[in-house]
């Protein structure tokens, strides 16, 4: 009896582990023919930007630097662009008048361009950004601070906009919302000069906590936005087949548990994990009503945070291959605004 009960035991975790895996393989499979499709044209409903900087741009191989042939075949998918580096005071130190011609041209968006930059005159949406996590999360007094974007927002031309943007992770508890929320509603009553939107910085993993902790906030961003006429968007958004969170913290990421349980997993699930989160933050941001989505990626690069971890790191935000086509990751997301509207 005692051995017959041992081998339905032992069956039963044969056949519910088969049923485990047959069922990420009908997954993968479904995930991959569904998402990889094209779509037909469609009417965005929301504003779609990306990031650009004089490398993306400029091919410093042919005579006067002319565009790149690849970015001239997928600059007509956005309506604007982020400078991603070259107005940063903490990053990049040269000036950049060929970005600064090509932007007079496009609409470009100056972001952390450092305070009291000559160059604001001729941009009309800035960010703001990571300034409430950096000061009201870490000082609770930060009157200096709070006194330098006094001065700063003041600067700015009137009528600009002014994306606050701030990363998800900073809203682990509806508390901190609140005392963000209080604190947006003050800066747009301080400023009547200026325009005032919310941006939420979403870059993911695979396996990513947002889907656990934080994914409230798209349903609280839509209710304030509403109740206060506050626009909201994704000011940055990419996502990754591989874990780099963790990576970046201490020097032995191969020692972690969960990078060994990494190695495991097939890539192509994991990429179907992408593939199908990405959909959904796209899809969702339409639903809940968001303004903007800015794709933190573009052109086949590795991840803009690779210099901080591991060099086995080799997952990047590949909307578009060297030549412009787009790839799966941009079908998926387009999907997802496409389907968002319904």
């Amino acid at each position: 009896m005692i051995k017959l009960f041992f081998n339905g035991l032992k069956l039963g975790l044969i056949i519910n582990l088969f049923g485990f895996v047959f069922g990420l393989i009908v997954y993968t499979l479904l995930i991959e023919f569904w998402l990889s499709k094209p779509v037909e044209p469609f009417k965005i409903p929301l504003k779609l930007g990306t990031v650009v900087d004089s490398v993306r741009l400029f091919d410093k191989l042919t005579p006067n630097r002319h565009i790149r042939q690849y970015w001239a075949n997928i600059e007509n998918n956005f309506s604007y662009f982020v400078i991603e580096y070259q107005l940063r005071e903490d990053f990049y130190h040269h000036e950049s008048p060929r970005l600064m011609r090509w932007c007079e041209e496009y609409d470009c968006v100056a972001h952390r361009i450092k305070f009291l930059d000559s160059r604001t005159k001729q941009f009309s949406t800035f960010t703001l950004d990571d300034w409430f996590t950096n000061q009201y999360m870490i000082f609770n007094k930060p009157e200096y601070e709070v006194f330098k974007l006094k001065v700063y927002l003041n600067s700015l031309p009137s009528g600009s906009t002014v994306i606050i943007s701030e990363p998800f992770s900073s809203f682990d508890r509806p508390q901190v919302f609140q005392k963000f929320s209080e604190w947006v509603l003050a800066l747009r009553s301080q400023h009547p000069q200026l325009k005032f939107e919310i941006g939420l910085q979403i870059h993911l993993q695979w396996a990513d906590a947002f889907w656990f902790k934080n994914y409230w906030i798209l349903e609280k961003l839509s209710q304030f936005s509403k109740t206060h006429s506050y626009p909201w968007g994704v000011s940055e958004f990419s996502t990754y087949d591989q874990i780099w969170k963790r990576r970046i913290r201490g020097r032995s990421a191969t020692d972690r548990l969960f990078y060994k349980i990494e190695g495991l997993i097939p890539r192509r699930l994991r990429r179907a994990v992408v593939l199908h989160g990405s959909y959904i933050i796209h899809r969702d941001s339409v639903k809940y009503g968001a303004v903007r989505f800015t794709e933190w990626g573009n052109i086949q690069q590795t991840a803009w945070f690779v210099r901080e971890i591991d060099v086995d790191y080799d997952a990047n935000y590949e909307l578009f291959d060297s030549s412009g086509t787009p790839t799966v990751l941009w079908w998926a997301g387009m999907r997802g605004l496409k389907d968002g509207q319904n």
